[in-house]
C-alpha cells in the first residue's frame, strides 16, 4: 500500500497531492530536546537531511526529515533500558573512547568516588593523567594519579 493510500485508510478521507504551502500542524517544528538529540547524533539539521538524501532548502523535505528524526528517537527511547538510568553515561563514555581511545583505559585504578570526582573536574581517568604528564596505560603512573587524586579530594 502507498503512503499515500495508507493515509486515505487511516482516516478515510483522499490527500490532496499539491503541497501546503504551510506547515503541517502534525509536524511541528522541532523543540529544544530534538534539536539537542539531533546534535548529539548528526551535528546539525543540514547534515541530517544530507545524510536521509534530502534537501534543507526544501520545506517538503525538512518536514519529512522531522518525521524521520522523531522516528529514530523513538526507537532510540526504545532501545534504552528504562531501569537501567544510566543511558547517557553509556552514550558519553563511548564518545569518550571515540575521541581519545585512552580515556578510560585507567579507570580501574580509582574507585567510584575518586572517577566521580575526576569526571568533574577532567571529564574522564585518561584527562586528569595526561594533564599530569601521566601514561593512562602505565600501572605505576596509575598509582601516582590515584594518590594524587586522594590529595585531592582530601584538600
Amino acid at each position: 500500500m502507498s503512503t499515500t493510500n495508507a493515509k486515505q485508510a487511516a482516516d478515510g478521507k483522499p490527500k490532496s497531492s499539491t503541497p501546503s504551502s504551510q506547515p503541517q500542524n502534525n509536524n511541528p517544528p522541532l523543540t529544544a530536546a530534538e534539536k539537542q538529540w539531533l546534535k548529539a547524533h548528526h551535528g546539525d539539521e543540514y547534515h541530517f537531511l544530507r545524510e536521509q538524501g534530502l534537501s534543507i532548502y526544501k520545506e517538503e523535505d525538512r518536514a519529512e526529515g522531522r518525521s524521520i528524526l522523531r522516528a529514530f528517537m523513538e526507537e532510540d527511547e526504545d532501545e534504552a533500558d528504562p531501569d537501567d538510568g544510566n543511558g547517557e553515561e553509556e552514550n558519553q563514555f563511548l564518545r569518550d573512547l571515540e575521541e581519545d581511545p585512552t580515556s578510560h583505559v585507567a579507570d580501574y585504578h580509582f574507585s567510584a568516588k575518586e572517577l566521580e570526582w575526576i569526571e568533574a573536574h577532567y571529564r574522564h581517568s585518561g584527562q586528569f593523567l595526561l594533564s599530569y604528564g601521566l601514561k593512562p596505560f602505565d600501572d605505576e603512573d596509575c598509582r601516582e594519579g590515584k594518590a594524587m587524586v586522594q590529595q585531592m579530594m582530601e584538600g
